[in-house]
């Protein structure tokens, strides 16, 4: 398409035509100059406000209708109340001598009386709601100089008919069609554009635009540029319609959504449907003209009632869901066409593989050819690329042998999908390529494969995958399958071999990763097939959801040096009874540290926030949260028996007493309480349990007692533990001199 003359924009403004260089340059001055002109104009409504007012004086004008005003700065009026006499109201465009230039809030609202009201070119400013409540209100004309609408102001006039806009507003937007019983609208000289389905409530019967518009002009039904070049929108529905001579482009939701329109009559010479040009109408068959190239983004959508269209030899572009939610029953598309998107025609039942298709691109097409699979590869100077599976049902497919590629999105969301074959000869697979196919389980990877595109296997079910030694790359998050994206299952990914000679990945037990630069590795992903997992020393980043959903993981070694965990990098499901950190730098003499979390409910869920949340492998957080998994013993469910018990809290809280390392001040002075409140309970506990070095490490730390150790010996004691009793009794003789006999014991 040559648009290299007409200035377009789908999204909403008018497309104009514009000559030579010296045409060009004039209209750009000329827009300058209006842009300027509107902002003065606003900037002159918001003095008004601002104004200083004279006292309320009085007019009455020669229909019988009261103004009651205010002279603002004694220069300008404001009219702030009408009491109407009359069923026609006009403004004065003068009052003592002087310009009536805005109306204050209410100031023409609720005159039952009134059936039209007209405002003089001098008002710039309107309050909100001045004409609110007119029941009877049919006809309204806003002056020329206004530059802004806001349907606000007739709120409560549902039989308002015609409307003359103001002449400076610069965009029609679909807040005129608030007005339920608008049937004519005059469209000013100063309006440049039209949002897209600022028509789409239209009931007009009469759409007029000034003629001295540099901007848009009309038929009586629709709304075009200037030049009749782009048909910016219909304006009057009715059972049909033909786009007249010399239209090149129908504009973004250009006949969108009138259900009246049962067909379209396009010219030669029409070179362009825009996105969503026809969406949602009641067109019933579409003959595209010799000169269209091409269709927009959902042209076509949802017309349930289409059952034909006829495209012809030149048509090179149909975006996505041009032709989705129709009724045809077949579609041709000419050997011309050279890109498709996709969906094209999704809740159609057309059909793509097969002898019997019912979609087909013709013969001789030197970009796309569709094989009798329902395969569609496009074809460029750098050779033959799969670009898309067109065909829903299919569940095997093996990719035509020279194929250089796999497009990204090529499979992606295909619902039926199980096994693709992949020739010898393919080099690349890109982006998202098979991304969200639930139930691809098998892929055969070629020796050939270079290159693995971002999300080129999120969200499917494959179990294995082998790497060729000459495969360089693989994106982020391309082996993320499922159950390890959203973590609600197993991830489907179990085995990953890499062969022999591939110099960028290598495998550790459970593990895939990928050498960097100056020695350094990364996890791409767990397998999960391992209870042991080792991180190597080398690896110094984890990729998002290398771990997320991995189940059945006992002991994780990793170290600090881990300095990029990707999301949910490390995020594993279930306990790992043991996590052992290796540390770049020694700490309080120590190089690694061993901890234990809790097996309880909170103990997992603190475990998972450990590893999952932060972006780095660090020892102070895992300690943190396993402090907070051993102070907070008790259960999420108090019926449940999940939580941590009595005995168990103390031990570990004493251990963390006697090696406070990385013991922050708030869980230290917890643990301190936890102890201190309970000393007696928990010393009764710990002799069941005839943990003699526990009583021992609370003597040592303060919480046992000369205040509370003959209550704690008293109710040892009373257990008939012998043994554990005289080592009370010896440890109150040595501890605390206090030897005498105790009769009672």
């Amino acid at each position: 398409m040559d648009v290299s003359k007409l200035d377009v924009c789908f999204g909403g403004f008018t497309p104009m035509a514009l000559g030579d260089g010296v045409s060009s340059r004039w209209r750009t001055l000329e827009a300058e100059e209006r842009a300027r002109a509107r902002r003065a104009s606003l900037a002159r409504a918001s003095a008004i406000e601002a104004a200083r007012a004279s006292e309320v004086r009085e007019h009455v004008d020669g229909l019988g209708n009261v103004w009651r005003y205010v002279v603002l700065d004694g220069e300008e009026v404001r009219v702030e109340r009408c009491e109407a006499r009359s069923a026609r109201l006009e403004v004065p465009a003068e009052i003592e001598g002087k310009p009536v230039v805005a109306l204050a809030a209410d100031a023409c609202a609720f005159l039952p009386v009134v059936e039209e009201a007209a405002c003089p070119d001098s008002v710039l400013s309107i309050g909100p709601c001045a004409f609110r409540g007119n029941g009877s209100l049919r006809s309204v004309v806003l002056p020329k100089e206004l530059a802004a609408f806001d349907s606000d102001w007739f709120r409560g006039c549902p039989n308002i008919e015609r409307l003359v806009l103001p002449g400076r507003l610069a965009k029609l937007s679909s807040r005129i069609f608030d007005l339920p019983g608008l049937r004519a609208l005059a469209v000013g000289a100063g309006t440049e554009e039209a949002e897209p389905g600022a028509f789409a409530k239209s009931g007009l019967e009469v759409i007029e635009v000034d003629p001295s518009s540099p901007f848009l002009a009309t038929d009586g039904r629709a709304v075009y540029s200037r030049d009749g070049s782009v048909l910016v929108a219909l304006a009057v529905p009715g059972d049909e319609y033909r786009i007249r001579d010399g239209c090149r482009a129908v504009a973004k939701k250009g006949f969108s959504t009138f259900s009246r329109v049962k067909r379209v009559e396009a010219p030669e010479g029409l070179e362009t449907l825009g996105d969503f040009a026809l969406s949602r109408t009641g067109i019933v068959s579409f003959e595209a003209p010799a000169s269209l190239r091409r269709i927009g983004e959902k042209a076509f959508f949802n017309c349930s009632e289409l059952e034909e269209v006829r495209l012809r030899e030149g048509l090179t572009s149909i975006a996505a869901n041009a032709f989705s939610g129709t009724s045809l029953h077949e579609l041709r598309l000419p050997s011309s066409i050279e890109e498709l998107g996709h969906p094209l025609a999704a809740g159609t039942g057309l059909t793509y593989a097969g002898a019997a298709a019912t979609f087909s691109i013709a013969e001789g097409s030197a970009s796309l050819e569709l094989d009798e699979a329902g395969g569609l590869y496009r074809l460029d100077e750098t050779g033959r690329r799969l670009t898309r599976m067109m065909d829903p049902d299919a569940r095997r497919y093996v990719v035509e042998s020279r194929t250089m590629g796999v497009d990204g999105a090529a499979f992606q969301n295909h619902a039926n999908i199980v096994e693709v074959v992949l020739p010898e000869g393919l080099e690349t697979i890109g982006a998202a390529a098979f991304k969200a196919c639930r139930n691809l389980a098998r892929v055969a990877v070629p020796e050939s494969l270079r290159s693995i595109g971002e999300e080129a296997f999120l969200d499917t079910s494959i179990a294995s995958l082998r790497l060729p030694a000459g495969l360089d790359r693989v994106g982020p998050n391309a082996l993320v399958t499922r159950g390890a994206h959203h973590g609600s299952e197993e991830p489907a990914l179990r085995e990953v071999s890499v062969d022999e000679g591939n110099e960028r990945f290598y495998t550790a037990p459970g593990l895939l990763l990928e050498r960097k630069d100056a020695g350094r590795s990364r996890v791409v992903l767990c397998t999960g097939d391992v209870a042991v997992v080792r991180i190597p020393r080398e690896v110094d980043e984890v990729a998002p959801y290398a771990f997320n959903g991995v189940v059945g993981i006992r002991e994780l070694h990793l170290s600090d040096r881990i300095a990029h965990v990707g999301m949910r990098g490390l995020a594993v499901d279930g306990l790992v009874e043991l996590i052992h950190l290796d540390l770049a730098e020694p700490v309080c003499g120590r190089a690694c540290f061993d901890i234990r979390f809790p097996d309880t409910d909170r103990g997992v869920q603190q475990m998972m926030l450990a590893l999952s949340v932060p972006d780095r492998v660090d020892a102070a957080i895992l300690f943190e949260h396993y402090d907070n998994a051993i102070i907070n013993g008790s259960s999420f469910d108090a019926q449940s028996d999940r939580g941590l018990r009595a005995y168990d809290q103390a031990v570990r809280i004493v251990e963390r007493l006697l090696d406070p390392v990385f013991l922050t001040p708030v869980n230290r002075s917890m643990c301190d309480r936890a102890l201190r409140c309970g000393i007696e309970d928990i010393c009764v506990d710990v002799a069941r349990h005839d943990d003699r070095r526990t009583i021992d490490a609370l003597l040592d730390l303060g919480y046992l007692n000369a205040d509370n150790i003959y209550g704690v010996i008293e109710r040892v004691a009373a257990l008939q533990d012998a043994a554990m009793t005289g080592h009370l009794l010896e440890a109150r003789r040595l501890r605390f001199e206090q030897g005498a006999m105790d009769f009672d014991l």
